[in-house]
């Protein structure tokens, strides 16, 4: 009897550890509290190989865009400008293009040739938008602190006082 009892004691515990160890590991996708999934997706020329732990100790902006997406290329100004600002690496602009250049290889490098931006823009692969999904369509631009952490997440075209806003309130909390 006493060692039926032991026995249920014991699977009980298990279970409850293994429940709450499946409920506060870290998960796959990027979310917001959690530590970034890293990556390694290659620049829009195929050039080089660029990975999230390149950028350690810097506040990371990676947006996911579509050249077909009038929203994703009206964030561009904004976005290279920001670059352009923190250009000292203490903020990186990531624009990570999500479209198959299998099929639209033409049209993403003609659109970028015409631009004129700074910007680090990079090509997304099939593990990197498993990492890194829209949250409801494109741009999706995730925010992520110097130790990796995804701060805040957001859908749609974004507003220059709202990151503005972010970006101080991080070195803010950063210098206290």
């Amino acid at each position: 009897m006493k060692k039926a009892i032991t026995t249920v004691v014991v699977s009980l515990l298990t279970v409850v550890v293994i429940v709450l160890i499946i409920q506060y590991s870290a998960p796959k996708s990027a979310q917001v509290g959690y530590a970034a999934p890293d990556f390694r997706i290659n620049t829009i020329n195929h050039e080089q190989t660029v990975s999230l732990h390149d950028y350690d100790e810097s506040f990371i902006i990676v947006n996911l865009w579509a050249s077909w997406c009038d929203r994703c290329k009206d964030n561009f100004p904004l976005l290279d400008d920001l670059d352009d600002y923190y250009d000292d690496e203490q903020v990186k602009v990531l624009a990570v293009n999500v479209e198959s250049l299998e099929f639209n290889d033409h049209g993403v490098a003609e659109f970028l040739q015409e631009q004129h931006y700074n910007l680090s823009f990079l090509q997304s692969n099939e593990a990197f938008e498993t990492s890194y999904p829209y949250l409801t369509g494109v741009p999706t631009t995730y925010f992520i602190d110097e130790d990796n952490i995804v701060i805040d997440a957001m859908s749609g075209e974004l507003n220059s006082k709202a990151i503005e806003k972010k970006i101080e309130h991080y070195f803010e909390y950063k210098n206290e």
